[in-house]
Parts: C-alpha cells; structure tokens; sequence
C-alpha cells in the first residue's frame, strides 16, 4: 500500500490518496481543495479510485468532494452525523469562519467497526467523537496504518471548541479507541506531520 500526501486547501489539511501499487484500487481521503493537482496525480500512475473517505465534516476537509466524486463517479463514505455536518454551511463552519458556503451531500453511512473494502484496499471505520459529534478514523490493519483527521495530532489532539462536547470527550475516546493499537502504527493526521501510536503515548501530553 502507498500513501500519497498533499497538503491543499486554504488551510492545507492533509490529503491522502492511498492506493495498492499493483491492482491501482486507490481511495482519497478528506479532499480539501485543488482537485487539478488531485486528479492529475491520479491519472498519471493510472489508478482506479474506487471512493472518497471523509474523516469529518468540517468545511477544510471536503472543499473538494463534489470535483472529484463528479470527475470518476465514485461514492463519499462517512458517518451519519458527520454527514449532516457536510451539508449545512453553519454546521462545517464555512460560513461561520470563511463567509462562504459549502454544503456536500455524503452517499454511503458508515459505522464504528464497520469494514470498507476497496479492492485489495480495507478499512476498519473507527468512530472518534470530540473534535466533531462523529468522526471517522479509517484504519488499514494489514499495513498498521491509521488516516484519523482532526482527532490526533503529533504532540497535540484536535480542538474541541467547535460543538458543544466536552474536551474529556476526545481525550478519553483516543485513549479507549486510538492508543490500543499496536505502537508502530503510522498516524496519518489532518493537518501536520506523521506520527505513530507509540510516540504519542509516550509524549503526547494530553496521553500522559
């Protein structure tokens, strides 16, 4: 499995395309904004991309869901809740913080322990509440990696002034959902550098 990393969108949220290097079955995940720069990677190393993973609804990470899901015609997974968020401009924040409105419609529900299977891509759904009402971390066993959004951050978490749930909220679900997978897990964050479960228990203030 390879992950491909590009930093877009006005407030340069990590975008991951992650694809088998031999089948191409590729997904996209969380695609925040110049769609060229997104397509065009995935036409010149002849992927398949097979769906869009949407980590949380927040208006940084689906800039550009609409772009790509109309160029290839593939379907946009997240949870229920943060489904609603992408729809209503209020609730992602775009029109609150940006004075504009984005608003996308999600087309596959997904669930805690639910299995994505793209391919020879697959994902366990792991639902991570606190930094919005239902994110998603999307976690591939076979290769010990974790997409997880805004929920973790190398030394840091996601904020959680953005709805009304309470910090303890977040920090308990990473401890309970995110810190008993195994340590070399590779931590592909929202926004930022990598990490791993291991470092950030063991440094990870909020972890301590």
């Amino acid at each position: 499995m390879k992950v491909k990393t590009m930093m877009l969108g006005i407030l340069q949220t990590n975008v991951y395309i992650v694809y088998d290097e031999e089948s191409k079955d590729t997904v996209v995940i969380d695609p925040a904004g110049d769609e060229d720069r997104i397509i065009r990677f995935i036409e010149e190393n002849n992927l398949r991309l097979m769906g869009i993973l949407v980590t949380h609804g927040h208006f940084d990470h689906i800039g550009v869901v609409d772009a790509i899901r109309d160029n290839y015609g593939v379907p946009v997974f997240t949870s229920r809740q943060e489904g609603e968020l992408m729809a209503d401009p209020n609730k992602n924040l775009s029109l609150n913080l940006m004075r504009t409105v984005v608003a996308v419609e999600n087309d596959e529900v997904v669930g805690d322990k639910d299995i994505l299977e793209f391919g020879e891509l697959e994902f366990d759904c792991i639902v991570v509440p606190g930094h919005s009402p239902e994110s998603v971390c999307y976690y591939n066993k076979d290769n010990d990696v974790l997409f997880c959004g805004d929920t973790l951050f190398a030394g840091s978490i996601g904020r959680t002034d953005f709805y009304d749930g309470p910090q303890n909220t977040l920090i308990n679900s990473i401890k309970d959902r995110l810190m008993i997978l195994p340590e070399e897990t590779k931590v592909y964050p929202g926004h930022g550098f990598q990490t791993t479960i291991g470092y950030e228990k063991k440094t990870n203030i909020y972890m301590c």
